[in-house]
């Protein structure tokens, strides 16, 4: 059975739905594909949408919000504590016996209502409890019914003299906290420089690779050209059909690298995006045009002067120290620890006692005629410590630790700014040289294609001389790429990119 057998055994309605689906499909491919939207960004304007959007600094600016929460839960140890209680009781006991040798049975009913508040103060360690309390007693006593009622209200103080003194949990909790807030807000900073770094090497990586693709859409144009020459040259006899297939390598050759380019650009895009925004779903049809130069001027470079910097500003040294200073208030936590515990306790109020009903004791109370105060010390000695004396050790040796470890940071630092300020020095001056290497490339190969045309030269000079004019562009974009990602990286290691995109850090 031959074909057209085969189509007339459709029944009209398959060729209907066939027909339909072959014009959807001419209709598709006609319809023009949806523009891709396009957005012009400085440097500037990046650096702007990655400090709102960068999800990076949001968890991090939340990790800065925690720290600072904690600062208020210390404090929360000198919050006074509310205490009410009530209790009744009922007691017993076998009376004496009386002259007819019957012992009878005393009963006792007590209610018992106390409240007090107590808490610590930041005063040395001072801690205070304001209570007052009541009670009502009745029953039998040897046979007599009897009710009663007792009252007292007062003030106790407790002055730490040694352990506690100096600094006691609670205020030692607050200035830890306040350190590591104080930390974090550093830490932030330095999580900020960071993101402008990536930010603006990313952005001088879309600039190449924008860059690249013209180098390679020339590169095609050049080889595509001299393979077009060359094959009429061969059509009438003037050229061997080598040459013409050595150009049409070329040109082939250069424009898979130009898809390598465009591969590379979309990739610098994404890079890019994903810094910016914090939504890659909503962005993914976006094509960001990186608008602005790379700098070529010079940079003054003092190395010294950089290191200076980088010990001063750097987020990095500045938490490092920081730290420090907060083991120093756990070297002399723990040191208190150590001592015995020497207390001067003080108490004044008023009393009422054995009123007949509870009206009567707190009138009693009010008008202050039973008063009484007290006042003493307490000392505890502890056997061997040997708990916080080892703690006490510990936190020495952290600290002498924490001395050389900022030490090693400061000299890398210091390394660090060293390298980057020589990597600015010779990457300027490979700029130039690139600069000039991509010129005399450009001359070389113009001259070269007068000579060709004039048949003083071959095709595979011509060739030759192309591929050294499209990796001299190229190598001249890349050098002008690392002059200013290493200018960045200079800044960086200084501590200085706030300055450098001009941005004030403000510490909420």
């Amino acid at each position: 059975m031959n074909r057209k057998n085969k189509i007339q055994r459709f029944s009209g309605s398959a060729v209907q739905r066939l027909g339909l689906a072959l014009a959807a499909a001419l209709l598709a491919a006609s319809a023009p594909a949806a523009e891709k939207q396009s957005r012009n960004l400085t440097l500037a304007d990046c650096v702007g949408l990655a400090l709102e959007n960068s999800l990076d600094l949001k968890i991090e600016k939340i990790s800065r919000q925690v720290a600072q929460t904690e600062v208020d839960a210390a404090r929360g140890g000198y919050d006074p504590s509310l205490s009410i209680s009530a209790k009744r009781a009922h007691d017993e006991t076998l009376g004496s016996a009386d002259e007819a040798g019957v012992r009878r049975t005393d009963e006792t009913d007590r209610d018992t209502y106390e409240a007090s508040v107590g808490g610590a103060t930041s005063l040395g360690g001072l801690s205070y409890e304001i209570g007052a309390k009541t009670g009502d007693s009745s029953g039998t006593s040897a046979g007599n019914p009897f009710d009663a009622s007792t009252g007292s209200a007062g003030i106790t103080l407790t002055q730490p003299l040694l352990k506690g003194f100096k600094t006691d949990g609670t205020r030692y909790q607050v200035a830890i906290a306040r350190r590591q807030s104080a930390e974090a807000a550093v830490q932030l900073e330095a999580k900020i420089q960071n993101v402008l770094s990536r930010v603006e090497t990313a952005w001088y990586a879309l600039l190449q690779a924008h860059e690249s693709i013209l180098v390679q859409e020339e590169a095609v144009r050049l080889a595509t050209q001299l393979y077009e020459d060359n094959r009429r040259k061969v059509q009438i006899g003037a050229m061997s059909l080598l040459d013409e297939k050595q150009a049409e390598s070329q040109a082939a050759s250069a424009r898979a690298d130009l898809s390598s380019a465009k591969r590379s650009y979309a990739e610098a895009q994404n890079q890019l995006k994903t810094l910016l925004f914090a939504d890659h779903r909503n962005f993914r049809d976006l094509e960001i045009a990186a608008i602005g130069e790379l700098s070529s001027g010079p940079v003054d470079v003092d190395s010294a002067a950089s290191g200076e910097r980088a010990l001063e500003q750097r987020p990095d040294l500045r938490q490092e120290r920081m730290a420090l200073e907060r083991q120093g208030i756990v070297v002399k936590y723990q040191k208190d620890q150590t001592l015995p515990s020497l207390d001067l306790v003080g108490g004044v109020g008023v009393t009422a006692s054995d009123e007949e009903t509870q009206g009567d004791a707190l009138d009693r109370m009010g008008s202050a005629d039973e008063p009484y105060w007290s006042a003493g010390v307490a000392l505890t000695i502890p056997l061997g410590n040997r708990t916080a004396k080892a703690r006490h050790a510990q936190s020495l040796a952290n600290e002498e630790k924490m001395k050389w470890e900022l030490r090693q940071l400061e000299e890398t630092a210091l390394v660090e700014v060293d390298d980057a300020a020589a990597a600015v020095a010779t990457g300027y001056e490979r700029v130039q040289a690139t600069r000039e290497a991509r010129q005399y490339a450009e001359q070389a190969l113009a001259a070269e294609q007068r000579k060709l045309e004039s048949g003083k030269s071959t095709s595979f000079v011509v060739l030759q001389l192309q591929r050294d004019l499209t990796t001299a562009r190229n190598t001249a974009i890349q050098a002008l790429m690392d002059y200013n990602q290493q200018c960045a990286a200079l800044a960086l290691a200084e501590g200085g990119m706030l300055a450098r995109h001009h941005v004030a850090f403000a510490d909420e």
